[in-house]
């Protein structure tokens, strides 16, 4: 039986029995229907203690042998002292199964009267960052075919999110879209970040929210914020709350504390920290990792003062951002250093990856950047070293993975015969069987240990209902 069902069917008695144990201890010093402390007057003021009738207390004293009444009632607390050290003893049997090696239950944890053992399930479950959900927004603030590379920056860590696992659902991609269709592209309605054009980042299911001359400031501030107009789509909407890791990326022409919006408008380092601020007074996020890749790129997270934000950029106050490579088939640069060199780590991730993120901003070498990287986490309690690269641009797999699991039966005939018709052969069928995970092996382990805590549960349930039967009865 489910250690799990085990332990709360052992609460549900317990809690069934103590309000009976004490109702019955505040009837023992009288009762008329028993007789002792005087026999009953037979008056009509007498009344039947257990069904509140003058009728019946004629009727229930005649089924009442003449017995020491006391006898019944005196073996309530000997019935409750006997079930409680049967629910004790499951208890010990079942939390040591908790406490040992194997990986621990999370359902099973939850009922563990031990409060370290819940909480350290709860923290091993939800990992170190609790965060439920992952968001992105992705902003590219330039436009016009010779700033070719800041597209294709964004849309390259568009693709890498996507792929680590957040839904489009959850990014929202704000570029000016002006490239891929441009007279001079030398390859139409396509957007490449390397010169041997390996990937089409235009060309793979992108959806942009934001296009054109809707990248503005204003529409990102209130993007962050969350003050839309009624008009405006779900899709194109920030529906985060207080469990929402936030990657905000942004990248364009810069300079010391402002960032160029189109060539039109800036937006200043100032705005950036109020609209962060503003999002953590609503609760929009649990933790933001914002990534910026510009001219002095450092200078715009010099006034964020909201807690539990980390900030990256592309080169410190007063040091430019450089592009990597040109290709010459379309005739400009095609990707930034900053990012180009952040993808070379983040394209090696998988969703499970563990690598954290001081592992990648370990990575930055100022000499193949052309820049000193900006790094601030100050207002970051978790630390890099604490906070796997996954936490920000990866998708949260809401599963309980676990070794433990049933027991299949090998003699079973009907599995006998499904393997004789699938796996004619010894050979073939000892090639699926090399074919199937370890961790599958694994989970077909089931610990012996189980067994022992159904005898006992058993004994108990069995006792519980056979005590409130008999108390039903004589009572």
């Amino acid at each position: 039986m489910d250690d799990a069902i085990a332990l709360s069917a052992m609460a549900f008695i317990e809690e069934a029995l103590e309000p009976l144990y004490v109702a019955h201890r505040a009837q023992l010093p009288s009762d008329p229907v028993y007789g002792w402390e005087g026999e009953p007057s037979g008056s009509a003021e007498s009344f039947c203690t257990r069904c509140g009738s003058t009728a019946a207390l004629e009727i229930h004293s005649r089924k009442t042998p003449r017995i020491d009444p006391m006898a019944h009632r005196r073996s309530i607390p000997y019935i409750f002292a006997f079930l409680s050290a049967l629910c004790a003893l499951t208890h010990t049997q079942a939390t040591s199964s908790i406490t040992s090696d194997a990986p621990t239950n999370l359902s099973l944890a939850l009922w563990s009267p031990q409060p370290d053992i819940n909480e350290a399930a709860i923290e091993g479950f939800f990992a170190s960052s609790g965060h439920t959900n992952n968001w992105a927004v992705l902003v590219c603030t330039s436009r016009f075919w010779f700033n070719y590379r800041h597209i294709a920056n964004t849309l390259s860590i568009y693709h890498t999110v996507k792929r680590l696992g957040i839904p489009d659902s959850n990014i929202i991609l704000m570029l000016s879209d002006d490239v891929a269709c441009n007279p001079r592209n030398h390859f139409p309605a396509t957007i490449y970040n390397n010169a041997g054009r390996f990937i089409d980042l235009y060309g793979r299911n992108v959806e942009v929210d934001y296009r054109g001359y809707e990248v503005t400031v204003e529409n990102f501030i209130r993007l962050l914020t969350g003050r839309h107009d009624p008009d405006v789509p779900r899709s194109k909407r920030l529906l985060t709350d207080d469990r929402s890791n936030v990657l905000v990326y942004m990248t364009g022409h810069g300079g010391d504390e402002f960032l160029k919006f189109q060539d039109a408008e800036e937006i200043g380092s100032h705005d950036i920290a109020d609209a962060f601020a503003q999002m953590y007074e609503k609760n929009r996020y649990h933790e933001i990792f914002f990534m910026i890749d510009t001219c002095q790129a450092a200078s715009m997270y010099k006034r964020i003062y909201s807690p539990n934000i980390l900030a990256a950029a592309s080169a410190e106050v007063g040091q430019n951002s450089y592009s990597h490579h040109v290709d010459p088939d379309i005739g400009v640069a095609v990707i930034d250093r900053f990012t180009y060199y952040n993808l070379e780590t983040l394209e090696k991730l998988k969703g499970e990856d563990k690598s954290t993120l001081q592992q990648l901003f370990s990575t930055y070498n100022t000499q193949a950047i052309a820049s000193t990287p900006g790094i601030r986490t100050d207002l970051y309690p978790r630390r890099p070293e604490n906070a796997l690269v996954t936490d920000f641009f990866g998708g949260v797999q809401n599963v309980q993975l676990t070794t433990a699991g049933y027991k299949l039966k090998s003699g079973n005939l009907q599995s006998q015969t499904l393997t004789k018709q699938h796996h004619p052969s010894k050979s073939g069928s000892a090639k699926r069987k090399s074919m199937v995970p370890p961790s599958r092996n694994n989970a077909l382990q089931v610990h012996s240990e189980r067994g022992a805590v159904s005898l006992p549960f058993v004994l108990g349930l069995m006792g519980f209902m056979a005590g409130v039967w008999f108390l039903s009865r004589v009572i």
